[in-house]
């Protein structure tokens, strides 16, 4: 279970690159946390940037900063907005200040009975509509 906790995880930092990050052809990645290195989100940013690097044959570098390194928690999203950073792991209620209130419904415990039930809201025509609320932000999910 946690080993998948930190999959999916590293899932959504995954989609959280800019879209500036995405163009170059050589390209160093900063990705932003706000936990310790040891914590499921913390493995799970060091997961990618191993998959990352090894993936692309080193064409991507991905840095993990984590432990509010860079930003606060507060501050991360502006820097996502502002290309200071490309990728984040931040909790889902953050975006409801940029007008996507309705991500703040994944804080609530147990709301899906399992992850299939979560994949299927997620993964389907709901969670694309919760990700184009993103786009308008310069956060691509």
């Amino acid at each position: 279970m946690r080993k998948l906790s930190a999959s999916l995880l590293a899932a959504l930092a995954a989609c959280l690159i800019t879209p500036a990050a995405i163009s170059a052809e050589s390209i160093i990645i900063k990705f932003s946390h706000v936990v310790a290195p040891d914590t499921p989100k913390g493995r799970a940013a060091d997961k990618f940037k191993e998959l990352a690097n090894s993936y692309t044959n080193g064409k991507a570098k991905v840095e993990v900063y984590p432990n509010s390194q860079l930003y606060k928690d507060k501050e991360e999203l502006e820097a996502l907005q502002l290309g200071a950073v490309h990728m984040l792991a931040p909790s889902l209620a953050k975006f409801g200040p940029l007008g996507a209130k309705e991500f703040e419904v994944f804080d609530f415990p147990c709301i899906f009975p399992n992850y299939t039930g979560l994949h299927k809201v997620t993964q389907g025509s709901l969670g694309k509509q919760l990700l184009d609320k993103l786009d308008s932000k310069g956060i691509v999910g």
